[in-house]
C-alpha cells in the first residue's frame, strides 16, 4: 500500500510549539534543523521529520519517538531505517510531503510551479524540447509533470540528481530507468504545485493524509 502524507509549513510556529516538536526528535536531528538560518527552511525540515514520525508510529504502536534514532543514509544519500518500510520526503514552497510503501521502494517529488527558462532544461527533458509544439502554459505544466516524475524515480532509486534526468524514460503512468520499471502516480497538492510519487512495485491501494501541526 502507498501512503502519502502532506503538510503546509507556510505559517510560522510559535517558539513554544517549535520547541515542543523539536524535543520529540533525536538530539543530532534537532541540531541539523536548527542550523538552517531561515525559519522557512527549519520548519520545512522539521515538518518532514514529523510526517515521518507520524507515519511510522501509525504503523507500529510498539515504536516510540526513538525510532528516528535508527535513521541512516545510504551510500547515495537516501535516508532509510533498517527493517522499516521504504519512505521518501520532499518539500517545495509551503508544501512538505512524504511517501511510504509497505513493499518495494518509493520516491516523491513536489515542486512549486513558477515561471522558468525552460530552454535551459530542454536537453534534459526532450518532452519540452520543441517550443513550437505547445503554448507557454501547456509547456510549463508538461515541464513540471515530467520533472517531478523523473525526480521521484531518481529519488526512489537513490540517485537523486546525481543521475541525469534524460536517462529516465516516461511512458504514460510508467517510467523506465536502469532496466527497471517504476509506477507513477500524481498527488494533488493544490493548483500551484506539481507532485508525483514513483514506486518500484505496483501499489494496489493508496491513501493520502493531510496533517496540521
Amino acid at each position: 500500500m502507498l501512503r502519502v502524507y502532506r503538510a503546509n509549513s507556510g505559517i510560522r510556529l510559535s517558539e513554544e510549539r517549535e520547541r515542543e516538536y523539536l524535543e520529540r526528535l533525536p538530539l543530532s536531528m534537532r541540531g541539523a534543523i536548527q542550523r538552517y538560518r531561515r525559519w522557512e527552511d527549519r520548519q520545512a525540515s522539521l515538518f518532514g521529520k514529523l510526517l515521518l514520525l507520524h507515519a511510522l508510529l501509525g504503523r507500529n504502536q510498539e515504536w516510540d519517538f526513538s525510532i528516528l534514532e535508527r535513521l541512516e543514509n545510504s551510500s547515495r544519500g537516501k535516508p532509510f531505517i533498517k527493517e522499516v518500510a521504504d519512505f521518501n520526503i520532499s518539500h517545495s514552497g509551503e508544501i512538505v510531503t512524504l511517501a511510504l510503501v509497505d513493499v518495494g521502494r518509493t520516491g516523491i517529488d513536489v515542486e512549486k510551479i513558477r515561471p522558468i527558462q525552460m530552454d535551459d532544461f530542454s536537453s534534459y527533458l526532450p518532452e519540452i524540447s520543441d517550443p513550437d509544439a505547445l503554448d507557454a502554459s501547456d509547456r510549463l505544466n508538461i515541464f513540471y509533470d515530467c520533472w517531478t516524475k523523473k525526480e521521484a524515480v531518481l529519488k526512489g532509486e537513490g540517485s537523486g540528481l546525481l543521475a541525469p534526468l534524460m536517462k529516465v524514460n516516461l511512458r504514460g503512468d510508467k517510467a523506465f530507468y536502469d532496466d527497471n520499471v517504476w509506477f507513477l502516480r500524481k498527488i494533488d497538492c493544490g493548483a500551484d504545485y506539481c507532485c508525483h510519487v514513483a514506486t518500484s512495485e505496483l501499489q494496489s491501494d493508496s491513501c493520502i493524509e493531510v496533517l496540521y501541526f
